[in-house]
């Protein structure tokens, strides 16, 4: 199958590539941190999706104290990107898109996203299956460079728990989920707690790298004494 316009590898130095991946966690990072997190703890992956979008194209249109780097990105959500043969109801909606202005207009450099509710009862099956991480593996969604995003919203538990869960079903899964050899998942350091990493397979890429990124959005429980200090939990993963 030829590649599509919108699969059009664009030609990055290393730097380059690793400025915008860096760039998009942080963006996102910054986008959470202006949303009530708390509050999405039952709400519907599309309505924490677009949250996260507005968030994140206010901190980049109208903040005084965002980074002076912010002005060089656009966000969508729901993209439908152009250039692929699907029309309609068929064309893939990317769940969030970071567009980064680019020296050619044509071939604007995107790291794109995809987000799965992580919860009691979501499950992990989502995040790895054909509408989660398989929407990049088998090519449904065209990416510019070799590179993607799994985003995990954190509904019940916690973040490295659910890191725990998601990284052993990757490497028990690693031949259906066309791990490489070397590629397998680890943690991934960068701006946002308990990310990962893991390298794939590709139909139009020598391998393909995904980032997976995890963002609370647990319901808080009421403040408790311990040791001197008030705490306060997340609701625990056996339970809501």
């Amino acid at each position: 199958m030829p590649r599509s316009s919108a699969q059009a590898n664009v030609e990055l130095r290393n730097e380059h590539r690793q400025a915008l991946r860096r760039h998009a966690i942080e963006l996102l990072k910054l986008g959470h941190g202006r949303l009530d997190a708390s509050s999405f703890a039952d709400s519907e992956e599309e309505d924490i999706t677009g949250k996260l979008k507005e968030a994140i194209e206010t901190l980049i249109e109208a903040d005084p104290n965002a980074p002076r780097w912010v002005e060089r990105y656009t966000v969508f959500d729901e993209e439908k990107p152009a250039g692929i043969p699907s029309i309609g109801k068929q064309r893939p909606r990317i769940d969030i898109t970071i567009k980064r202005r680019w020296k050619f207009r044509q071939s604007h450099p995107r790291f794109r996203f995809e987000a799965k509710r992580l919860s009691v009862q979501k499950g992990i099956s989502p995040y790895f299956g054909k509408d989660g991480i398989g929407c990049f593996l088998r090519g449904a969604y065209p990416l510019t460079h070799p590179e993607a995003g799994m985003i995990g919203y954190v509904q019940s538990g916690n973040l490295s728990d659910w890191q725990h869960r998601l990284g052993k079903y990757a490497n028990r899964e690693a031949r259906r989920l066309r791990i490489v050899p070397g590629g397998e998942w680890k943690d991934y350091q960068c701006a946002l707690p308990c990310s990962s990493i893991s390298e794939h397979r590709h139909r139009y890429f020598a391998k393909l790298v995904v980032v997976h990124l995890l963002l609370s959005f647990c319901q808080k429980t009421a403040p408790h004494f311990v040791q001197g200090f008030w705490a306060f939990e997340s609701r625990p993963l056996s339970s809501r």
